[in-house]
């Protein structure tokens, strides 16, 4: 608004200044200096008003295009993207939701931060899926190359992982069922999904370990949502993994 303002102001000037100059006259040395300072004074404003115009044009632009961000966001639920998993804090959704489902490689590191908060989850209604990935399968050779250890560790870990999850239930009060798979294929990524949440990172493809990102996505109506992705998923999933363990609420 300011700019159009004093690109006003300079055009009204410029006028100003053309019917002085033309009440003047012809033989008056202010002429020739009066002409120069129409001519700048309108060059001035028409540029700045130009000027603006087209920054308008390009605000307007980046706005249109921000807000259908904006909405592609909103309408397929995510809620939040952190750089490094390790910024996620896991309690709320493991303590507070009914439903839960967790899909991991072996996840004995993920198990192992979150002991505490699972003994709290057995300990109220619930029901707890734990995949993993089937420690006699082929793709263990694979990940443990990928993760520079032995076939022998990681299928040690697993087994560890079970061991420490039913653990943590015999140490609750075991109001919860649990529920735990060896998955017929492999995780491409990390899944842990509520009846209203889904947190998911991805896995990187090269050799070793690195920090991964972690997305949040909140359940919304549209079924082509990353939510209903993990959710269609879950359930192929479940429908062919092996059931190692199930145990029901006391």
């Amino acid at each position: 608004m300011r700019q159009y303002v004093i690109a006003s102001i300079l055009i009204i000037l410029a006028l100003a200044s053309m019917v002085y100059k033309a009440s003047l006259p012809t033989t008056s040395l202010l002429i020739p200096y009066l002409s120069d300072f129409n001519s700048a004074l309108l060059v001035g404003g028409l540029l700045s008003i130009l000027f603006k115009i087209f920054q308008d044009k390009e605000s307007e632009s980046t706005l249109r295009r921000l807000l259908r961000i904006h909405d592609s966001v909103d309408e397929l639920g995510l809620q939040e993207i952190m750089p490094e998993v390790q910024a996620f804090n896991f309690t709320d959704i493991i303590q507070n939701s009914d439903s839960l489902v967790v899909v991991m490689n072996d996840g004995l590191r993920w198990v192992g931060n979150n002991t505490v908060a699972l003994q709290n989850r057995f300990s109220k209604k619930s029901i707890t899926e734990i995949f993993t990935v089937d420690p006699q399968s082929s793709f263990i050779s694979i990940l443990a190359k990928k993760t520079s250890t032995t076939d022998v560790d990681l299928q040690k870990k697993i087994h560890d992982t079970w061991a420490r999850i039913e653990d943590a239930y015999n140490k609750s009060t075991k109001k919860g069922d649990l529920i735990i798979y060896s998955l017929k294929t492999y995780p491409t990524k990390s899944i842990f999904l509520t009846e209203d949440q889904l947190v998911e990172t991805p896995y990187q493809t090269a050799s070793g370990r690195a920090s991964i990102p972690v997305f949040v996505y909140r359940k919304v109506a549209r079924n082509d949502s990353p939510y209903y992705f993990a959710k269609n998923d879950v359930i192929a999933m479940r429908a062919e993994a092996k059931k190692e363990k199930e145990i029901k609420a006391s």
